[in-house]
């Protein structure tokens, strides 16, 4: 694969920093896999109360709104003419202050609204469609209020996150529009703190939301998901997940009047009984015209390429999540300027009693040292919050700084950021009989 191929000619720290990373999450990866096999060996694992609450918790954290359908698949044979066909509406209202030292900024974090349905039309055949919008309105008020405030950006009030439709099969799912790609299944592992981290992953890369690239929320991408129960039941390893998609024409970002070819991505995860989950995800975008000026410009020197490794493990009072990503030609600097790096995160969470619980982590995405168009610029800071959980992450207050130690490509120090914010989602579902022939 060219992207490990190009990788081994970098300099030997971020080899060392890369392999390291690896060496960690190998051995935890062995050690979390061979208590699963012990423990389901002597003991079948067994589904209580207290663990589907625990699942549940963790589903409210996720972005994608088909999560919830993909996590019981391997119980869904139960409940095939159980499930009502439905019609959700749903809004989550995400407001934030922010001092980010050059002024206070009053802003949405993710605010959206969406509606989503799904239409039994036989027997464990669904069809089903999606829309979501999001919001920058406090952004807008804040900009009105303070033209020179930090969130003066000229942003859309209100845009398009999701907008997809597809079909649900025993084993399959199937999409077409905009919706999270298949890098973002191993990428969210750490992607939960409120209106911030996500920067070292290449999900949302080159200052969009991944859409062009495919990596984030793609856009006009056909994708599918595919559930394999292969493993014996002894492992205590629940179906194996993968997934594939596929763009085709889409703009590069940054770059005047050039798009890319054809665009596929593949990711792999692996799930345990005991709440561990393993990750695997690739991106490819093809670029053509290498030749262009704009593109040698834009510090393109091939075809766009993301791979992300990644796990997390959670239980009653903790979650942990890290990942690992090398990234050629899919990052950007702050001027817009491709790169090649290597990037890592890590989010851990804890309930300390109650309600409240704190939250740490940390983003890292370097450059490789030959990559002198990227001048000094890197990502690296520190995130360390607490949260109050009225309804776990459905209704919640919270609290955040951010330590920097990032720089922007001219050498500037990026400054730390202290955040107060509350997010509460509010949902509402219609349903009716499904279809009931068999």
């Amino acid at each position: 694969m060219d992207i490990l191929k190009r990788h081994r000619n970098q300099p030997r720290l971020i080899n060392r920093v890369f392999l390291l990373a690896l060496i960690v999450f190998l051995n935890t990866t062995i050690t979390a896999i061979a208590q699963t096999n012990v423990a389901a060996i002597e003991t079948p694992v067994e589904i209580t109360p207290a663990s589907q609450a625990i699942h549940e918790r963790e589903l409210t954290a996720e972005e994608d709104p088909l999560a919830d359908r993909e996590s019981d698949k391997d119980q869904r044979e139960d409940t095939w003419y159980k499930d009502p066909n439905t019609v959700r509406i749903y809004g989550s209202a995400r407001l934030r202050y922010r001092d980010t030292g050059s002024g206070p900024v009053w802003g949405d974090g993710g605010s959206r609204a969406g509606i989503e349905s799904h239409w039994q039309v036989l027997p464990k055949r669904w069809l089903f469609g999606g829309l979501e919008v999001g919001f920058n309105l406090l952004d807008r008020l804040d900009q009105l209020i303070d033209p020179g405030s930090a969130s003066g950006e000229d942003r859309s009030d209100i845009f398009e996150r999701l907008a997809y439709i597809g079909f649900e099969g025993p084993n399959l799912i199937a999409t077409f529009g905009k919706n999270w790609s298949s890098y973002y299944k191993v990428a969210n592992f750490t992607d939960r703190f409120q209106g911030a981290g996500g920067s070292a992953g290449g999900a949302f890369n080159a200052n969009t939301d991944g859409g062009p690239t495919g990596t984030g929320r793609a856009d006009k991408v056909l994708q599918t998901r595919f559930y394999i129960d292969f493993f014996p039941e002894a492992l205590g390893i629940k179906p194996f997940n993968l997934n594939l998609q596929v763009q085709h024409g889409e703009p590069v970002p940054g770059v005047d009047n050039v798009n890319y070819g054809t665009t596929l991505g593949a990711s792999a995860i692996l799930n345990t009984q005991n709440d561990f989950t393993l990750g695997i995800a690739y991106n490819h975008a093809d670029i053509r015209d290498l030749s262009n000026p704009a593109v040698i410009s834009a510090g393109i020197d091939g075809d766009a390429q993301a791979l992300v490794i990644g796990s997390r493990w959670y239980a009653e009072r903790w979650y942990l999540g890290a990942i690992v990503s090398r990234l050629l030609n899919h990052e950007t600097t702050d001027t817009l300027t491709y790169f090649d790096g290597t990037g890592s995160e890590l989010y851990a969470q804890y309930q300390v009693f109650g309600p409240w619980w704190i939250t740490g982590g940390y983003n890292w995405l370097q450059p490789d040292h030959n990559e002198v168009q990227a001048g000094q610029y890197k990502v690296e800071y520190g995130m360390v919050g607490m949260r109050y959980s009225v309804d776990e992450f459905r209704k919640m207050f919270f609290i955040n700084a951010r330590i920097n130690n990032s720089r922007a490509s001219n050498g500037d120090r990026s400054g730390n950021i202290y955040t107060v914010g509350v997010r509460w989602d509010l949902e509402k579902t219609f349903s009716w009989a499904p279809f009931r022939g068999r």
